[in-house]
């Protein structure tokens, strides 16, 4: 999402709050926009993305993981079946994660020294008033969109899905200082 009004580039990694940062820019973005990865935001943005304020929300990766897995089997499941030609309905926790393939910080954020400033989806709202601040937009309170419902995290960790979870998000806790189970 670009704000030209704020001169910010928000960079919406899915499920970690990002719809309803949209939504406090008065925004709605649907279809493949939504998600565009840096490597395409550079190009579509070039005019402005060296220029405006790029922030992003990382969510620790146990939590991340469980909503995206009920997000696709209760709100996006006809997408997921056309993609991956599953039915996630049917897919248990354990094998939606055995079809993840590793995450790369670099494939969702890119350079992450072009980032000027990433919030952890654990204090959401302290870091959205941080960047407010930081462009000059008036504060507002971030409202819940697209949320999934869902048992905390840990409940559904065992030691075998703490293993893949470990292993395809090894950078994420390197990097964000994330503590693994």
């Amino acid at each position: 999402m670009i704000s030209h009004k704020y001169k910010c580039i928000f960079i919406h990694l899915g499920r970690t709050g990002g719809t309803s940062i949209e939504f406090a820019f008065g925004k709605t973005i649907i279809g493949p926009e939504k998600h565009w990865p840096p490597k395409i935001m550079k190009i579509k943005y070039k005019d402005y993305w060296d220029e405006y304020y790029k922030f992003t929300v990382i969510r620790n990766p146990y939590d991340w993981v469980v909503s995206r897995y009920f997000h696709n089997k209760q709100i996006n499941y006809e997408w997921y079946e056309k993609t991956f030609n599953i039915d996630i309905r049917q897919l248990s926790f354990l094998d939606f994660l055995k079809t993840l393939k590793s995450s790369k910080i670099n494939y969702y954020l890119g350079d992450l020294n072009e980032i000027d400033y990433i919030i952890k989806f654990e204090e959401l709202q302290k870091g959205f008033d941080f960047v407010c601040n930081q462009i000059g937009k008036p504060r507002k309170l971030l409202e819940k969109k697209e949320h999934t419902i869902h048992e905390p995290y840990k409940n559904y960790y065992g030691k075998d899905e703490i293993e893949i979870v470990n292993e395809k998000f090894r950078g994420w806790y390197e990097t964000f200082g994330y503590e693994k189970c």
